[in-house]
């Protein structure tokens, strides 16, 4: 039976009090290794990455440096690594052949994930297609059942399956999981674990724009989903709360203040945090996980390397 890489829920603690891990999205086309570099020179904690075309059905491909990557990742202490599955994937969708074939996708991701020494992979909600929220609820549930199921038939007991993990919406349109109760729903039915996109909520209509409101998003977050929420995506916001409509901002240029995000943090310990905010140079980069860290408690003493 294939090994399930799941994060664990202990926090870690760093030696001033900051329990958050902080790390962003990377892009990997010059290969897993300048990715690490990359990493380690933005200060990342965790990282997220591709581990195919997010926009083609293409399968992964293996790679000859996983094992390089996976020991590479541990050297410089990056906990979790998180791999982003593909935006075609819609495990809700109307079709039977539809949902069929993102399942498959979804299994291979988490295949490729393992392979690589990641832990996690997050995967949209996707859409009911107008047949309403709990129709679409089900079939998502069936369909993430289906694509484990595939993982651990492909892995054939010689390699490890990524965990998958669920992602909020923005709740446009016929999509998924915009509401926390819902996310709740698919959390305990397919017994997964979840992803909560700040920008994503925000536009969705919980209010993260102020320390107050930051601080009842966090309650929410904990009535609902208790302890399965596994990662933050960090973004700001760049459309008003409600909108509905998707886009990010660097960490203090969008709708949220610094100190909401200070709450947000405070009131989800341990959580681990990637940001998907747009790209500047090196230096503006590395300010901004710098920020961040600062926003979550503070600048820990650098993990030893193993």
């Amino acid at each position: 039976m294939a090994t399930i890489c799941a994060m664990t829920k202990t926090k870690t603690q760093f030696e001033n009090g900051r329990t958050n891990r902080i790390g962003r999205h990377l892009g990997t086309s010059g290969g897993l290794h300048k990715m690490l570099a990359t990493a380690e020179s933005l200060g990342c904690e965790t990282v997220q990455i591709f581990v195919s075309n997010p926009q083609g059905w293409a399968e992964p491909v293996p790679r000859p440096d996983a094992e390089a990557f996976a020991e590479g990742s541990k050297k410089l202490g990056l906990d979790p690594v998180v791999v982003h599955s593909k935006y075609l994937i819609n495990l809700a969708s109307q079709k039977p052949e539809s949902r069929e074939r993102s399942a498959r996708a979804l299994a291979f991701e988490m295949v490729a994930a393992g392979a690589i020494g990641a832990s996690l992979v997050v995967v949209h909600s996707g859409s009911h297609g107008g047949e309403g929220e709990e129709v679409g609820i089900s079939r998502l549930v069936d369909s993430l059942d289906r694509a484990r199921s595939l993982a651990a038939d492909l892995a054939a007991g010689s390699s490890r399956v990524a965990e998958v993990i669920v992602e909020n919406s923005v709740g446009g349109g016929t999509q998924l999981c915009s509401t926390f109760e819902a996310l709740g729903e698919v959390s305990r039915r397919a017994d997964v674990r979840v992803c909560v996109d700040t920008a994503h909520a925000f536009v969705a209509g919980y209010d993260l724009s102020t320390p107050q409101g930051a601080r009842g998003v966090a309650e929410k977050l904990r009535e609902h989903l208790n302890s399965d929420v596994a990662l933050l995506h960090l973004n700001d916001a760049k459309n008003e709360m409600g909108s509905r409509r998707d886009g990010h901002r660097k960490i203090g240029e969008g709708q949220v203040s610094p100190g909401a995000w200070a709450e947000l943090f405070a009131g989800l310990p341990g959580i681990p945090v990637v940001m998907e905010t747009p790209y500047e140079d090196a230096e503006a980069d590395a300010e901004e996980v710098r920020r961040v860290k600062e926003l979550a408690g503070g600048l820990p003493v650098p993990p030893a390397r193993v």
